[in-house]
């Protein structure tokens, strides 16, 4: 079978891979839809996890149940299932306990086994399958759910982070797929206004459909001052980063925004840059509270069976991410180059292989 492999620093391509060996708690799933993601790019391009070098890219799939082994009770051949984006050995604790070493052992960019890849193959394994697979409802798309295992885990957890109160003022700093998941959860939390920081029509317009109250453009101005301006002066309750650009720039206007007792929530992945800097007059000079947190997606099948009841019960439709759907294997390089090309019609390629 064949699998889209990192072959060196720069370059990815198909090659022949052996299928995979499965365990008696294990799943053999045939992906039928995959996302493309700008962390793919970014690994393909930088290198910057050696470990996934050789090996099948890819984390966001949905795919059909194949074979399961000898232990697996939840699932079947014939299930419709979303992938995880991050694989745990969910019998080892401190997994349990939610440690980012132990919680992603079995991803396929952080694993030190070179066979345990990612999504974009004709076959895949999926280790604790009874753990990790999640049902998806009849009513939901492979489109839709696609976008569950990433996109709405990501920007869902760095709003859980947030501990919003209903009526609270949140700015959301960033209004791609993770961004834009952010805005329909923290509308979902209650929140009172949200604030969207984007710049490309089409994000924005989705921004408010998701639950934004107010756009900024930050191409036309200062974000702090545009956003103090709409405030009339008071800082916010939260703020969710979930954009790109620089780690001190983007971290230091989230610590500025808000308020003393409020909360900073990072999901964005500053690749680039090695340090961060904040000023301490955003902490009153170490004697006032602010919350700060970098937010890994949570993962594991209950917390995604949740979030596609939310789409299964009209709660939240995330059909609108997938801006451009493609159709065929040989079409994961062309979905890879959109997210390369910076294209601002582009949120989210889908590929559609089954």
């Amino acid at each position: 079978m064949k699998g889209y492999v990192i072959q060196e620093k720069g370059r990815a391509d198909w090659q022949e891979v052996p299928v995979p060996e499965i365990g008696p708690y294990d799943a053999l799933v045939r992906p039928t839809a995959v996302a493309t993601c700008t962390t793919d790019v970014h690994l393909i391009d930088s290198l910057s996890l050696p470990n996934a070098l050789g090996k099948v890219i890819g984390h966001e799939a949905v795919g059909v149940v194949e074979r399961v082994g000898d232990l697996v009770t939840d699932f079947g051949p014939g299930d419709r299932v979303v992938l995880p984006a991050g694989l745990a050995d969910w019998r080892y604790p401190r997994a349990q306990r939610g440690e980012g070493k132990y919680h992603q052992s079995k991803s396929p960019y952080f694993s030190d086994d070179p066979a345990n890849g990612g999504w974009f193959s004709e076959l895949v394994k999926c280790f604790e399958a009874d753990s990790n697979l999640a049902h998806i409802p009849d009513s939901v798309t492979d489109v839709q759910a696609v976008s569950v295992d990433d996109m709405a885990a990501t920007g869902f957890t760095g709003v859980e982070r947030m501990e919003i109160q209903f009526g609270e003022v949140v700015v959301v700093l960033g209004v791609g797929p993770v961004g834009l998941m952010g805005a329909a959860a923290a509308a979902l939390r209650g929140a009172g206004r949200i604030i969207a920081v984007g710049s490309r029509p089409n994000t924005m317009t989705l921004a408010t459909r998701y639950g934004a109250t107010d756009l900024v453009d930050y191409k036309r101005g200062d974000v702090y001052e545009q956003i103090m301006t709409l405030t009339g002066g008071a800082q916010v309750d939260s703020v969710l980063v979930a954009s790109g650009g620089n780690a001190s720039d983007q971290i230091g206007t989230a610590m500025r925004l808000t308020k003393f007792g409020g909360h900073v929530s990072v999901v964005s992945g500053f690749f680039d840059d090695e340090s961060v800097t904040i000023p301490m007059a955003v902490w009153n000079y170490g004697v006032m509270e602010k919350f700060l947190t970098a937010a890994q997606a949570n993962q594991g099948r209950d917390y995604m069976e949740r979030l596609l009841l939310l789409i299964a019960n009209g709660k939240l439709d995330t059909q609108p991410l997938a801006t451009h759907v493609l159709h065929g294997w040989d079409n994961v390089g062309q979905s890879l180059e959109l997210m390369r090309s910076r294209d601002r019609s582009v949120i989210k390629p889908v590929v559609v292989v089954g």
